[in-house]
């Protein structure tokens, strides 16, 4: 504690944007800012890939340190074992410790799986708590495959789990036409994957603190590897931005060449986790329901879009764009087959007052109130989501009032002043725990 209720708080991680690979690096950023805000004084950690090594932003020091590889803002992202190895826990260890000291930090929390090691050898060397933020399955499964082939509720992967089942799904889905060298280099990487996770992995149960996006998610994870006395749950901020107007949603539309007639946006990784085949199997129930729809696919990923007029493949586009799009959009869709940690895709759409259609995986119903701001399907059931899609899309007096009811949610359910509560709860119980 510094001063009257400062905190002096250390993000580490391995990604923040602009090199932000998912939209857990923007929430990191707007975690960051809520606590400048708020008085705090938030230092960021993060290899520099290609930027100015010190900037402030929003309030928040952002420390960019050497590193070898460098990206192109947006994201890309590294590959294999480069956040995931001995050599760059350690360096990347010397590199918070020495931001740490140097800012006087109090707490270090770990932003993302790539700078858990590091953060708890710095932490022990200086004496601070620290805590990691738990978003997705790869500190249990490199691959993250078993929730699409596995009804677990709770998820704890094996060694013969992983190499007898999720690494053959990965090639056969992932690289099916790959041939047989291609297929024993990938077989050889994934191996290593498995040896790279397991630090990570042991070490997320010394942390004095876990920190989840939404209940839902953390509760998939066994205790014996997220201790059930030190899990806090802190919830996405949406943007800090107006609702954009129609006349801007109107001009984005025409500008990225979408056309008229009732929209449909999907927006995201494409892949088979985020359920983008479920919903492509949909398309041709919902044209036949609803004639002259279109769909819009903003976002990149290894599942491919058909060639037809009424699909629009957008690629990845800056949020100047994304935001109006939103509000252009009659329904925004989220079919993820893998327990969705909290989809910042859904709580935008909220924020800008539309309409959710999403499956009841993870923290997706800790979001969408069911039949209030959004409807929830089961997840891989084709029909059901053609069906919801369909009805929001027939019944706009029903839009309008799921997207005014979406924004008043937004504001009750993620606004700041909870958010920032609940991280500094995180922190002052993860400073309790014994040494």
């Amino acid at each position: 504690m510094t001063g009257d209720g400062e905190r002096a708080i250390l993000f580490a991680s391995e990604y923040y944007p602009p090199f932000a690979p998912g939209g857990a690096e923007w929430t990191n950023a707007a975690w960051a800012a809520a606590l400048a805000r708020r008085g705090h004084r938030v230092v960021v950690v993060t290899p520099n890939y290609g930027a100015a090594p010190r900037e402030t932003e929003a309030g928040v020091d952002v420390v960019r340190v050497p590193f070898p590889l460098k990206l192109t803002p947006g994201q890309g992202q590294a590959r294999g074992l480069v956040h995931r190895n001995p050599l760059w826990d350690h360096y990347f260890a010397a590199c918070i410790k020495r931001v740490a000291r140097r800012h006087d930090a109090r707490v270090i929390h770990a932003q993302g799986k790539g700078a858990l090691v590091a953060s708890r050898l710095a932490a022990r060397e200086l004496g601070r708590p620290v805590l990691a933020t738990l978003r997705d399955l790869g500190l249990i499964c490199p691959l993250g495959s078993c929730p699409l082939f596995e009804p677990w509720e709770t998820f704890d992967c094996s060694t013969r789990q992983y190499l007898g089942k999720c690494v053959p799904f990965h090639l056969e889905h992932y690289h099916g036409h790959a041939g047989p060298g291609r297929r024993a280099s990938l077989w050889l990487s994934l191996r290593l994957a498995w040896v790279g996770h397991w630090a990570p992995r042991r070490t997320l149960g010394t942390m004095d603190g876990i920190v989840s996006v939404s209940r839902g998610f953390l509760e998939i994870f066994p205790a014996r590897i997220v201790p059930t006395g030190r899990r806090h749950v802190v919830y996405p901020l949406p943007p800090s931005v107006a609702v954009p107007t129609a006349a801007e949603a109107a001009r984005v539309r025409r500008d990225l060449g979408v056309g008229d007639g009732p929209l449909v946006l999907y927006a995201g990784k494409r892949s088979l986790g985020k359920g983008t085949p479920v919903l492509l199997e949909a398309l041709e129930r919902i044209r036949m329901a609803v004639p002259g729809v279109r769909f819009a696919f903003a976002g990149k990923g290894e599942t491919r879009l058909p060639a037809r007029d009424d699909i629009h493949s957008l690629d990845v586009i800056p949020h100047a764009q994304l935001f109006p799009l939103y509000c252009a959009a009659d329904v925004v869709v989220s079919p993820s087959v893998w327990p969705e940690p909290m989809s910042r895709i859904i709580i935008e759409a909220m924020h800008f007052g539309r309409p959710v259609v999403a499956t009841d995986v993870g923290g997706s119903p800790e979001a969408v109130e069911r039949g209030v701001t959004g409807l929830l399907v089961r997840k891989n059931d084709v029909g059901a989501l053609a069906d919801a899609i369909v009805v929001l899309l027939r019944d706009p007096a029903r839009r309008e009032r799921m997207g005014v009811a979406a924004q008043a949610r937004v504001a009750a359910v993620f606004g700041e002043d909870k958010i920032v509560a609940s991280l500094l709860d995180a922190y002052a119980a993860a400073g309790r725990r014994p040494a």
